[in-house]
């Protein structure tokens, strides 16, 4: 029987395992003047581990389960793009940030995708834009289950700013306008319009993100040592220390896989609302310019 174990000298109360339990085991509850979790619902727990990897303080416990590894379905990965597919039980896939064209894609930077993929990745690719490119890693990542980590690696893109992106988007989710802009992202077009939010939402819950990306050290993300590392201590059955990170195959998400092709609802996100009056005022200029007549 799965069971929740809560250090309550660790906790904060900071909130964290009410947000992404999907099943909504846990609450604030306040004791001796601070709040402090309490694990609700036990019976309702599947294990999937989330509060566990999540916790800052790693003061959740979650015993007496059996690792959990589902098959991903035929249609997977549903995205095309610049990766590689390894190891379909891996929990962890690798995210390079190409911060260059693509004809000049750097060879060191290839081999850390190589490394990832030997060292025992699911997926390993590159990451050139904030809004698309994330797009596409959100739909291959919720096509299968397994996957529960994602390092990022090489260096900060200095114009689209794609990890600060994928940092806030797990961290924040999106808001909920027409172009579910990413809260609290600094790249110039975060947006993601082409996918649904149940996907954005379980990939948010689904994946924790193991970031090697630093300006004050910046031969740490491109080591091919600390990526294989990485990858490793991932998929390890016990947690293992990796420099600030508890890492361990958690299993599966216990929910079934979100296979589904992009829609391109929005192909010019980019672009700025208008509000209904100015829509007004531009379709009526549009249509006094279609009558009138040159001569």
């Amino acid at each position: 029987m799965v069971k929740v174990k809560i250090d309550v000298e660790k906790c904060t109360g900071c909130g964290t395992c009410v947000d992404v339990c999907p099943e909504n085991l846990f609450e604030l509850q306040e004791e001796e003047g601070k709040n402090l979790s309490q694990a609700v619902a036990e019976d309702q727990c599947f294990a999937c581990r989330a509060c566990e990897v999540k916790c800052p303080e790693r003061a959740i416990e979650i015993t007496g389960y059996q690792i959990l590894k589902v098959d991903p379905p035929p249609e997977y990965p549903p995205e095309e793009g610049r990766f590689l597919r390894g190891n379909d039980y891996s929990p962890v896939a690798l995210v390079a940030i190409l911060n260059t064209y693509d004809f000049k894609i750097p060879p060191e930077l290839v081999k850390l995708v190589e490394a990832a993929i030997e060292s025992g990745a699911a997926l390993a690719g590159t990451l050139q834009t904030e809004n698309i490119g994330i797009e596409k890693i959100i739909a291959n990542v919720v096509a299968n289950p397994n996957i529960r980590y994602l390092v990022l690696c090489w260096r900060e893109s200095q114009g689209h700013l794609p990890a600060d992106a994928l940092i806030n988007l797990v961290k924040n989710g999106v808001a909920r306008d027409k172009r579910r802009t990413i809260i609290g992202a600094e790249a110039p077009t975060p947006y993601l319009p082409n996918i649904s939010l149940e996907a954005i939402e379980r990939f948010r819950k689904q994946v924790t993100i193991v970031n090697l990306i630093s300006e004050d050290n910046p031969i740490r993300g491109m080591d091919p040592k600390n990526v294989k590392k990485a990858v490793w201590s991932c998929i390890q059955e016990r947690p293992t220390e990796f420099m600030d990170y508890n890492l361990y195959d958690t299993g599966a998400w216990p929910e079934p896989p979100i296979c589904k092709k992009i829609s391109m609802k929005i192909t010019e996100p980019w672009k700025r609302e208008l509000s209904k009056e100015e829509a007004e005022i531009l379709e009526r200029i549009k249509r006094a310019a279609s009558k009138k007549e040159y001569r």
